[in-house]
């Protein structure tokens, strides 16, 4: 008898932890909202473990997992992505953080492929101006050289034919 209570009480734990479980996934998994939060949060810290600095969502250790139930909890308990993202940094360091903060130095890592795109762009657009005027300035000397060839060849005709004419 003590027996069967035994196995009873264990199935009736078993089956609420089971329903326990199986309803925080179904609500982690219906929420599209805590996916994309949960995604977010993920994405925007390294995993202090140690092996490869990875953010925790490519890590594949058993921390990184850790931390994604804790961030997933704490989600589901109703705590913000930047909360949840300042309290990990506050415990581990700011060297886990994978967003680069826009202030100091950082500003001119921003700035720069903006900075080297428009001067590419300027040197491109000079280059180019440069190009056209020479083939400008080329054609009209050609067409100027065309111009008195056909000027010379003319007179020259001119003259033949005059003495053509003397001649008969």
């Amino acid at each position: 008898m003590k027996n069967c209570r035994t196995i009873l009480l264990i199935l009736i734990s078993s089956a609420c932890i089971i329903s326990a479980v199986d309803a925080q996934e179904q609500a982690s998994t219906t929420d599209p909202s805590l996916e994309s939060k949960l995604d977010q949060l993920m994405t925007s810290v390294y995993c202090h473990c140690g092996c490869v600095r990875e953010t925790i969502k490519h890590c594949v250790c058993g921390v990184a997992q850790e931390i994604e139930t804790d961030f997933r909890n704490r989600l589901i308990g109703g705590g913000t992505v930047e909360q949840i993202r300042i309290d990990y940094l506050a415990r581990w360091g700011t060297q886990f953080s994978a967003l680069m903060p826009a202030k100091g130095f950082n500003i001119v890592a921003y700035t720069m492929p903006a900075i080297i795109i428009v001067l590419i762009g300027v040197i491109v657009f000079l280059v180019l101006r440069s190009n056209r005027r020479a083939s400008l300035a080329t054609a009209s000397v050609s067409t100027e050289l065309e111009r008195s060839a056909s000027t010379d060849r003319h007179e020259q005709i001119e003259e033949e034919l005059e003495r053509y004419k003397q001649q008969r």
